[in-house]
């Protein structure tokens, strides 16, 4: 395993201890047992904590990107709502999210991390619906409002918010804006 390879399992790792004790009950130690390594092995690769912490977040990022990413030029109201918490893996990432999200707005740095990352977001899904929108951004930071509504209220009481109403809700608040989205035929 290479380098990038490695940091990258780590950091899955880390999102899977942080899910299960939150930032500020999770240790090095819990990642490294998570990773099934050292914390010494955990030092040869991150400078510390936050550096650790912070691997883990661009997983959760990158993996909810992955989920975004429209079949073709066209997005859809189906593609956005993969990136709600509707498996185990996906809730896991949403823990860790909205985690950092509570810290953020008192911290300088969570809260870069977090502008940078809504930027990417928005700029997937403003690429994907540039061409079928005159206001293509604000269309973008609507559905971002949507999900994030959705999939907090997912996060936070799972058993009253399976995947089907999830979807459900999405797709009613999301229905009207696409609706006045012109999509040219493929």
């Amino acid at each position: 395993m290479d380098h990038d390879d490695r940091r990258r399992a780590l950091a899955r790792a880390a999102v899977d201890a942080v899910a299960a004790s939150g930032l500020d009950g999770v240790k090095l130690s819990d990642i490294a047992r998570a990773a099934g390594v050292t914390t010494g092995a955990l030092a040869h690769y991150f400078a510390d904590k936050d550096a650790v912490l912070a691997a883990a977040l661009e997983e959760v990022c990158s993996r909810l990107l992955l989920r975004l990413e429209a079949d073709g030029a066209r997005i859809r109201i189906e593609d956005i709502a993969n990136a709600l918490p509707l498996d185990k893996a996906s809730m896991k990432d949403w823990r860790v999210w909205l985690a950092y999200w509570g810290r953020a707005p008192f911290s300088e740095s969570l809260r870069a991390i977090h502008q940078q990352y809504y930027q990417e977001i928005e700029d997937a899904l403003t690429a994907g619906i540039a061409k079928a929108s005159k206001t293509p951004r604000f269309v973008a930071a609507a559905i971002i409002a949507a999900v994030d509504g959705v999939g907090t209220r997912a996060t936070l009481e799972p058993e009253a918010w399976p995947p089907e109403r999830q979807r459900a809700l999405l797709s009613t608040l999301l229905g009207p804006l696409f609706a006045g989205l012109k999509f040219k035929p493929a």
